[in-house]
């Protein structure tokens, strides 16, 4: 086998996992992988020393003409693909899995009013049934750490203020994935880079500043929505909408004295553009 420099023997095969794990490193440190990735890549501590195990204990064993240590290099880069996988995609395996926030069972909880506002990424999604709500990391770089909460309960509603850890440590990522339960009727606070789907939820009310996209399904009673920023809304074809302000609307929509309102009039969603924003309402 072809060997060169790092000492005598050295295969240059070797090169490829080193290198695999150099870019890995190096994505962490320009902010594309979290920092958390440091702590999952010393819990494969026993994947690592068995490789090199059985590169040492195997190194003059060949298998016809292929030396086993020379496969091992090859093993290696396998290992890291998968342990980027299961970093990224947050496998139970990995200590940084163990990094999320959840709230309480649903139980009797009917309402519920949620606050968060980062310097970062906010991801909004219908979920499960079994819990209120649910905060993971979104799993990139970023100075952001999995939040506590400040719950208040009186009867059937539940109030949540999340916050920011004072210090993130290794942990910190590029945001917060909430997982809502749709079995709950919401009024929210939200601020950041926004992307929300609200398409299966009950929504009293939404309070959104900073940017990004939020999806709305068909409005019980009349909720008000209030952006404050650059947003786009996206709202179902035929749903009733009422928008205060200046905004962007769909061809068709007829324009008021206070804003615009959608062909099919009557009580739905009523979306408030604040001043100075910039607001495109769209159908979807």
């Amino acid at each position: 086998m072809t060997s060169v420099g790092f000492g005598r023997g050295f295969p240059r095969i070797w090169l490829l996992p080193v290198l695999s794990m150099t870019v890995l490193l190096g994505l962490a440190a320009f902010g594309q992988f979290s920092r958390s990735i440091v702590a999952d890549l010393a819990s494969w501590w026993p994947v690592w020393l068995a490789l090199g195990g059985v590169a040492y204990y195997f190194r003059a064993t060949k298998v016809g003409s292929i030396r086993v240590a020379g496969l091992v290099p090859l093993v290696a880069v396998g290992a890291v693909i998968l342990f980027a996988v299961g970093h990224v995609t947050g496998w139970a395996l990995m200590p940084s899995a163990s990094q999320r926030l959840v709230g309480p069972f649903i139980g009797d909880t009917g309402a519920a009013t949620l606050a968060a506002g980062i310097d970062g990424e906010i991801r909004v999604s219908p979920g499960s049934t079994e819990f209120v709500y649910v905060v993971e990391p979104v799993r990139r770089g970023g100075t952001i750490g999995i939040p506590g909460a400040d719950e208040q309960r009186q009867g059937i509603a539940l109030s949540v203020a999340l916050r920011e850890p004072a210090d993130s440590g290794i942990f910190s990522y590029a945001g917060w994935e909430l997982t809502l339960s749709n079995e709950v009727d919401w009024d929210l606070d939200l601020a950041g880079a926004l992307d929300v789907d609200l398409t299966d939820q009950t929504i009293s009310s939404l309070e959104a500043a900073g940017s990004g996209v939020i999806r709305l399904g068909s409005p019980v009673d009349i909720p008000l929505v209030s952006v404050d920023g650059q947003f786009e809304v996206v709202v179902p074809a035929g749903v009733a909408v009422r928008v205060l302000g200046g905004a962007s609307v769909p061809a068709g929509w007829t324009l008021t004295d206070v804003g615009a309102e959608s062909p099919s009039g009557g009580d739905g969603w009523q979306i408030r553009a604040v001043p100075g924003s910039t607001v495109r309402v769209t159908e979807g």
